[in-house]
């Protein structure tokens, strides 16, 4: 019978993967799966893929829940077919994890569990169980995700209840048996019927990740909540302020409520970054050199292109890496990698392009830009960046490159020092096109002028070599036709 069980297990997405945080369940226990159905979202160090099923079947288990970190081949939950008993499917649960003990903290609740618990009304608890409330750290003790919620509300130590679930699993009848036993008393407060003008959908509501788990355990749509979070988003004081007045709890009124900053852990992503700028910053020794230059010329060569063809929209940022690519290979000291031991030295210039995305940036590869034209270079350049904010490029998309540019013009800002990025060994900060007062033939003129400043790596590309790349660059960005031939 173990041949109709399939694992869902942590995929590996490229060489650098080693682990992956579960971010979202797409299914849950009972659900009907088939092939290629989106199962799950990971998290890694650089972007979201989500997980899909390779078999058909019925999701019988969730034994990974959203905000763990686990090792490539991981199990992440399990598909089998009705027929397949429980038993069955704990069996290969604990053998395929070695760990029965860790297996029975985190599975799914049974379909009996699910529909009891999500049937059983939201009480308040009133009376004295204080002698619930001592006993050691129990987040060993094994609970249904609502069973330990009400109790840490309650102030109860699991350790002190007597779990009649799966696997010995406190339940919250079992919660609600032992507040009764030790003289709580439970209030009922769900006693008006319900409203005929529900809420609609909230999937698009802007809300911290605490926040959005906070309201799906507590049952509260988030378009009935303020937003007093920072960027226009719901935070969790909003969501338990719904809470409590949905559920006519109490609320302390002797002072007017002032938000205060809220904590969460940094995504994987965030982290990945920090540590590798950080890395980079103490053992690269970072020189920089700055030079301007005319855009006119471009601008024009921009307008005459764009205005043949109307279905491509050339940028100036598509210029840009064209001219670097180009500026490279006649360069090609700075068309380089370091890992601190070996330099290698690249013969096209594969540009990293710097595209913010939500919690981070990533940096997506134009590959052997030299060998491609504008218009070749905008539709990928175009795809690959509406690709990275949607978490859906593969890795040997984002991983690598010979060199970086990052651009902050379109945010007006005229000139800034950018951080390289690790192994390559330098990188382009790109500042704003102005216009600005310039001398031509003795007289003054107008003209538009972008600031350029180059990131190296000293230990790998000496000043000279720096000053060169840069005049070639203005050369190319000056003269763009030079650079299409």
């Amino acid at each position: 019978m173990t041949n109709n069980i399939k694992p869902i297990s942590m995929p590996k997405w490229g060489m650098e993967m080693s682990e992956g945080e579960i971010n979202a369940w797409h299914v849950k226990v009972g659900d009907q799966v088939t092939v290629e159905t989106d199962l799950v979202d990971v998290e890694t160090a650089k972007i979201i893929n989500t997980v899909a099923a390779s078999d058909s079947g019925i999701v019988r288990a969730i034994v990974a829940e959203p905000g763990e970190t686990h090792i490539v081949g991981a199990l992440l939950g399990v598909i089998a077919s009705a027929e397949t008993s429980e038993e069955e499917i704990n069996k290969f649960i604990n053998s395929y994890s070695g760990n029965s003990e860790a297996v029975v903290l985190q599975e799914a609740p049974t379909m009996t569990e699910v529909a009891n618990e999500a049937s059983a009304p939201a009480e308040q608890l009133a009376g004295n169980t204080d002698t619930l409330a001592v006993g050691e750290d129990d987040s060993h003790v094994s609970a249904s995700p609502v069973a330990r919620r009400l109790a840490a509300e309650y102030g109860v130590n699991l350790n002190n209840i007597s779990g009649t679930g799966r696997h010995g699993r406190v339940s919250k009848r079992d919660l609600e048996a032992a507040l009764i036993a030790a003289g709580g008393r439970l209030i009922e407060t769900h006693n008006a019927p319900p409203s005929s003008n529900q809420p609609g959908d909230d999937s698009q509501v802007k809300a911290t990740p605490v926040a959005r788990r906070l309201a799906e355990q507590l049952g509260i749509n988030l378009l009935e909540c303020r937003v007093s979070g920072d960027r226009g988003r719901v935070c969790k004081a909003d969501v338990e302020a719904a809470a409590a007045l949905k559920n006519k709890l109490p609320v302390e009124v002797s002072a007017p409520s002032v938000s205060s900053p809220e904590s969460q852990p940094i995504s994987s992503m965030r982290k990945t970054i920090a540590g590798r700028l950080q890395a980079s910053k103490q053992t690269a020794p970072h020189y920089r050199v700055q030079i301007d230059a005319e855009l006119d010329n471009l601008l024009a060569t921009r307008k005459q292109i764009n205005d043949v063809n109307t279905q491509t929209k050339v940028s100036v940022n598509d210029f840009i890496i064209k001219a670097c690519a180009s500026a490279l290979i006649r360069v090609p000291a700075v068309n380089v990698q370091f890992d601190g031991e070996q330099v290698t030295q690249f013969t096209d210039a594969d540009i990293s392009v710097a595209v913010a995305i939500k919690d981070g940036l990533i940096t997506p590869i134009i590959s052997g830009a030299n060998t491609k034209g504008l218009e070749s270079i905008s539709h990928e350049m175009r795809d690959l960046s509406t690709r990275a904010k949607l978490n859906r490029l593969k890795s040997e998309e984002f991983q690598g490159g010979s060199f970086c540019i990052s651009n902050l013009g379109m945010y007006g800002i005229k000139q800034f020092d950018a951080i390289i990025n690790p192994p390559q060994g330098a990188i382009l900060a790109v500042g704003s096109g102005e216009q600005r007062a310039v001398v031509k033939n003795g007289e003054l003129a107008v003209a538009t002028v972008i600031s350029l400043t180059l990131s190296s790596d000293h230990r790998i590309i000496d000043g000279a070599v720096a000053a060169e790349f840069m005049s070639v660059l203005k050369g190319f960005l000056e003269q763009p036709a030079t650079m299409l031939v």
